[in-house]
């Protein structure tokens, strides 16, 4: 299909997950929203991956959309041409609808970055959102793991917000809670999140049959976090069905005393979300 600098997409496609439990359902159109969230307001979520399937560089075992799974639909990653057409026309009803938003997301079925067409569908969301929704930034929601791929820097670089994932604090628990299907290991993972700045990290705590909030790894954590130099992070747990069975959410107490900790040890911002 589309070549990648960590995975080839056919090796994802076919990727052999387990049997996907109750989650939510997929989006099912290009644009969709707004999402209202305390984290991005009114959010105007864009996929610009398939619509009948997940096709992510992860497979998380909280994501609220289940395992990453190999399909027999045949569909193809859409393009940019249609999707940007599909995205004007709908960013011209809700201009006509009044539709408030805060913040166009690039998001939905999966790892937005796999897509080839990234750079150029950032500068022309840009454009549009110059034209439809002035006032809004313009966002991602991401893994992480392709900011190896030079296209992607520049496209994260010309994002008003980059909110990077990061819920593990070393190798083992990276593979065991976020499952990364290519061949980019934590330490590379790690120096390119150095690298990139004015980012916002997302750090999702769970409990239950999969666990990061023992003291090990929070100390971890911190140290970790502190050397990736964010400009704030993002503190929250699972608020939806998951992957894999019996995660349970962490005690917004917790979450308060892990965001604290952070912000007493580093300096560095944190706000709590569940």
């Amino acid at each position: 299909m589309y070549g990648c600098t960590w995975f080839d997409v056919d090796e994802l496609l076919s990727y052999n997950g387990s049997t996907m439990p109750e989650t939510i359902p997929l989006q099912d159109s290009v644009v969709y929203g707004p999402i209202h969230s305390r984290r991005l307001g009114a959010s105007l979520g864009i996929n610009i991956l398939p619509l009948t399937r997940k096709v992510c560089a992860s497979n998380c075992v909280y994501c609220q959309y289940g395992w990453t799974v190999p399909s027999s639909s045949g569909e193809r990653l859409p393009r940019a041409p249609q999707l940007l057409a599909e995205m004007e026309q709908a960013f011209q009803r809700h201009v006509a609808a009044q539709t408030r938003v805060d913040c166009v997301t690039f998001a939905g079925n999966g790892e937005p970055t796999i897509h080839p067409d990234l750079l150029e569908l950032v500068i022309e969301t840009k454009r549009l959102r110059d034209r439809y929704f002035p006032r809004a930034q313009v966002g991602i929601l991401s893994d992480a793991t392709q900011l190896g791929r030079g296209s992607v820097r520049e496209a994260m670089r010309l994002l008003d917000v980059r909110y990077l994932k990061f819920d593990a604090a070393d190798e083992a628990t990276w593979r065991r809670i976020n499952l990364p299907l290519g061949r980019l290991s934590f330490d590379e993972f790690l120096r390119q999140l150095q690298t990139l700045p004015d980012i916002v990290l997302q750090s999702l705590f769970m409990q239950g049959t999969y666990d990061n909030t023992n003291e090990v790894h929070l100390a971890a954590w911190v140290e970790q976090v502190r050397t990736i130099r964010p400009r704030s992070v993002q503190v929250y747990t699972t608020d939806r069905g998951t992957a894999a069975a019996g995660i349970t959410e962490v005690p917004r107490a917790t979450l308060q005393a892990i965001a604290d900790r952070l912000v007493t040890t580093t300096g560095i911002p944190a706000d709590v979300y569940d």
